[in-house]
């Protein structure tokens, strides 16, 4: 264990580095992305499965417009949730790749 240590502390990678690239603005971008699925996915799960809250108790057909709804909400935060995580993981490991090309 003590290797990867020795490893990381003579490539200059510490708290205060790692903590300024979390908060740099493309990844601050990605946080926001997935933070933003992560709060819209409970809103569509609960306009899903409780349609008369968007459209009344007036009928099977608005309440399938009610769910449909939902399923477009539930879709569209899945995909924000997903981008947002895949993004930031890819451009952690391709700034990584970058900085050991660059420093070695």
């Amino acid at each position: 264990m003590t290797d990867v240590e020795d490893v990381l502390a003579g490539r200059g990678v510490d708290f205060d580095s790692a903590f300024a690239y979390a908060l740099s603005p493309s990844m601050l971008r990605l946080i926001i992305v997935f933070l933003a699925g992560w709060l819209l996915l409970p809103v569509g799960l609960l306009v899903f499965f409780t349609p008369e809250l968007v459209v009344g108790y007036s009928g099977i057909v608005r309440e399938a417009v009610g769910m449909i709804i939902g399923l477009v909400i539930i879709v569209s935060a899945g995909a924000l949730l997903v981008g947002g995580l895949i993004g930031a993981l890819f451009k952690t490991i391709a700034d990584g790749n970058r900085y050991a090309a660059e420093s070695g």
